[in-house]
């Protein structure tokens, strides 16, 4: 019956109206005209409140039952975590899964969990987990929280991201650190020799990118075309120094894909510069991006002598150490590879591959094999042609050089 009568149109009602008005019909039936339309619309509007009602009532019902779900979710979940123990998988699924062995995580985790703020009823462990687990194969978080060796969601998986991240930042960062004594300058320099033949050398310096999603584009310090590389994608622009055993020794990923001046405002370059008088006979290796510097030597653009190629060759063999070092880097940490792309704020990406640089010098320095199954990801070499500054340390830096090749 109701909707039948919704049926109708009060605009119908308003039409007898203005018919009886026109025909002079008896006005006590224009009165009953009037008064029922009235009615009508009174009965309209609270059948558009029903109506309105039902809906809310439909979304009320809605929402209960998805919570209900999220609710059955998160027990399910927990019972998988209960039961579940990735330190039983196989070494080798082990490895393959969180790219560290069993012995060195564990201790890992134990030298960890006491700076663990978090506050979450997940174990500590299992955070861990799946952060190595994100780490290794750059898969999504709802990916990561679904495999049923974790089970979390991907709400848990993403703060675990982020405090798991800053711990191994704040606690192990001093697995990367630059040659400064004596001692570490002298096994760098012999490092190199011993393997490359190359005198002087305490380290390959070189940047990559890592691969970004669109950062905001409403701040106006760091306007979005910054971050637009010359190859057509939004990354951060790392600038990293590695010795002969491809350990990093400074990381640097503080800049957005489109700046080429990273060397200029370098830590690595202000200590250098500030230590030259004492250590004179140290220096690193750059490709031609770099300017040629007392402290930076790069390739020869022309050699024009046997000595001059001979140098060349040398050069370009303990230079690619760093290029090896980003490979490994990235065929051991997918998610920093250039098929993945970190969905996270620069200050987040920046975290997390600063993160990565740090386990991958304790997995070599532990003595795990770089290729365990894993490709190596070659870095490509960036066709940029020699720069020739006239600046105060450029006469100096060609002087430095020639003495270098005239000694070879």
């Amino acid at each position: 019956m109701l909707e039948k009568i919704q049926k109708l149109k009060c605009s119908q009602f308003s039409q007898i109206s203005a018919t009886c008005e026109s025909s002079h019909h008896n006005s006590k039936i224009f009165v009953f005209v009037l008064v029922f339309s009235n009615i009508w619309k009174q009965m309209c509007k609270y059948l558009r409140a029903i109506t309105i009602m039902e809906e809310l009532f439909f979304v009320c019902a809605a929402i209960i039952e998805e919570q209900g779900e999220s609710v059955s979710r998160r027990k399910i979940l927990k019972s998988l975590r209960d039961t579940s123990d990735p330190f039983t998988m196989q070494d080798t699924s082990f490895i393959n899964t969180f790219r560290f062995p069993k012995s060195l995580c564990k201790v890992l985790i134990d030298e960890l969990v006491p700076h663990d703020v978090q506050k979450s009823n997940i174990p500590f462990t299992l955070r861990f987990l799946a952060c190595l687990y994100f780490y290794g194969h750059g898969s999504y978080q709802k990916c990561v929280g679904n495999s049923y060796i974790l089970s979390m969601s991907q709400s848990s998986v993403s703060r675990a991201l982020h405090f798991v991240s800053k711990i191994i930042v704040d606690v192990k960062g001093c697995e990367i650190y630059f040659p400064s004594s004596a001692q570490d300058v002298s096994d760098t320099k012999r490092g190199f020799y011993m393997k490359f033949g190359i005198k002087g050398t305490i380290g390959a310096i070189d940047c990559t990118h890592i691969g970004i999603v669109s950062p905001p584009s409403t701040d106006a310090a760091t306007p979005l075309s910054l971050f637009m590389n010359r190859k057509g994608f939004y990354s951060l622009n790392v600038e990293a120094v590695c010795d002969h055993r491809l350990l990093f020794t400074a990381v640097n990923m503080r800049y957005p894909g489109s700046d080429s001046g990273i060397w200029t405002t370098s830590p690595t370059h202000l200590h250098l510069i500030s230590t030259y008088n004492i250590q004179s006979d140290s220096w690193l290796l750059g490709d031609q991006g770099y300017p040629l510097e007392p402290w930076l030597l790069t390739p020869v653009a022309e050699p024009v002598n046997a000595r001059e190629v001979r140098y060349n060759k040398l050069h370009a063999k303990a230079r690619n150490t760093i290029e090896r070092a980003f490979g490994v880097l990235k065929s051991r940490f997918r998610c920093l590879s250039k098929h993945r792309i970190l969905h996270y704020s620069p200050e987040k990406a920046a975290m997390i591959i600063y993160a990565c640089t740090i386990l991958h010098n304790i997995l070599l320095k532990h003595g795990v094999a770089a290729d365990l199954g894993f490709e190596e990801v070659l870095e490509e070499s960036q066709d940029i042609d020699e720069i020739v500054i006239e600046n105060p340390n450029f006469r100096e830096g060609a002087r430095v050089r020639e003495c270098h090749i005239m000694s070879l």
